[in-house]
């Protein structure tokens, strides 16, 4: 776990830009998140966790959550800018790592939460409101955008959303600045198991393209970074969280390559409770694998991007990640079940096939007698057989 370089007091609250309404919320089961925090405090998770593992709950107090940015190194003395901040779960760990972060959350109720976590934060300031209406009288080291990046349509009203959203924050960066990106991979390997798309709850939505391309929308490796390029990032650095950003158990990238052995490490989950899903998608990243195609079917991405040339030197033989202790592996077991493929409806149809086999192999016997007989001539057929799918003569 790290510890904060920094002074814990007290965090301040601006609601300059709340304009009254919360436009975004997971229902009344945040009011719990809330309560439980309240309650407990995140730091007992595990007392929260034998009370009520939902997936929101297990969600946005889990710890796992953390080590999307654990490993991280940010430099010395950063100042950071948290687009997003949602109900706090990665808001901490930045305190830890920065001399300031600035927060931004849409939901005043989401906010709270926050306050909660971080009430005795000194270098925290969280400001609640529409980050396209706020105005901000400084330029930040790192912009973050943890699972943000995808809702740009949502809020930011313009033709090209995504481009001119990541515009906008291009101009809040110092020149040497870093824009960190975690969002889901359009072609991740669990969508193609049968995992809901996490934005629209439709099966293949995002392999398929999207029925709605004008809503929220995650994208593939080369697409994001063609949109990043064309704001002006021009240089770009892919890592790839697995199971995927929500829950790292192990952070890979373009040098520091899974392989089976590295693979023991990986936990997959499916976050809808009543989903199953196809097939183990750990078994099938060992094929992709061997065939060096990982980065394509990744389930989601950390992104580094910038205007100027990437040096960040990262460790990722040490990671330093939360591990799943045997309360959070509770969520894990109930959260992955790979359904037994069955063929749904083809009972009958299987019965006339097996019907069919027998009737041949009776005639291929009837045959083989009639030839092998020393004294037989052609009269009329021993049977007329119907084959599926073909009209009889």
């Amino acid at each position: 776990m790290v510890k904060s370089q920094y002074k814990l007091k007290n965090m301040k609250v601006n609601y300059d830009f709340y304009k009254g309404t919360d436009e975004y919320s997971d229902g009344d089961i945040e009011k719990d998140i809330i309560k439980y925090l309240t309650e407990y405090g995140e730091e007992n998770y595990k007392e929260i966790f034998k009370k009520d593992v939902r997936w929101p709950i297990f969600y946005h107090i889990t710890p796992i959550r953390k080590n999307i940015l654990n490993w991280y190194p940010f430099k010395q003395d950063a100042e950071v800018l948290e687009i997003g901040a949602g109900m706090g779960a990665t808001t901490g760990i930045l305190c830890d790592k920065a001399k300031n972060v600035t927060a931004i959350e849409l939901s005043k109720q989401r906010a709270s939460a926050i306050e909660i976590r971080c009430k005795n934060r000194e270098n925290l300031e969280v400001v609640v409101g529409n980050f396209n209406d706020i105005k901000l009288n400084k330029k930040f080291d790192y912009i973050t955008l943890i699972g943000v990046l995808e809702y740009a349509p949502l809020y930011t009203n313009t033709k090209n959303p995504f481009h001119d959203f990541l515009v906008q924050i291009k101009s809040l960066l110092k020149e040497d600045g870093k824009l960190l990106i975690a969002i889901e991979n359009q072609f991740g390997m669990k969508y193609f198991s049968g995992a809901l798309e996490d934005h629209t709850g439709k099966i293949y939505d995002g392999i398929m393209g999207y029925e709605n391309k004008e809503t929220v929308r995650t994208f593939g490796k080369e697409q994001l970074k063609e949109i990043l390029q064309e704001a002006d990032f021009k240089y770009t650095k892919f890592y790839y969280p697995l199971p995927d950003y929500k829950l790292p158990n192990i952070i890979f990238s373009d040098e520091y390559k899974p392989d089976k052995n590295k693979l023991k490490s990986y936990s997959p989950y499916v976050a809808e409770e009543s989903m199953e899903v196809e097939f183990d998608e750990k078994k099938v990243y060992e094929e992709v694998i061997k065939n060096d195609k990982f980065d394509f079917f990744a389930n989601s991405f950390f992104i580094e991007a910038s205007k100027k040339e990437i040096t960040t030197k990262v460790d990722l033989e040490n990671q330093n990640l939360i591990r799943i202790d045997e309360v959070s592996q509770e969520f894990y077991n109930k959260h992955f079940k790979i359904k037994e493929i069955q063929k749904q409806g083809k009972s009958q149809q299987t019965e006339i096939e097996k019907k069919l086999i027998e009737e041949n192999q009776k005639l291929k016997e009837e045959l083989n007698a009639m030839a092998n007989s020393k004294s037989w001539k052609i009269t009329e057929p021993l049977r007329k057989i119907t084959q599926i799918g073909r009209k009889k003569e």
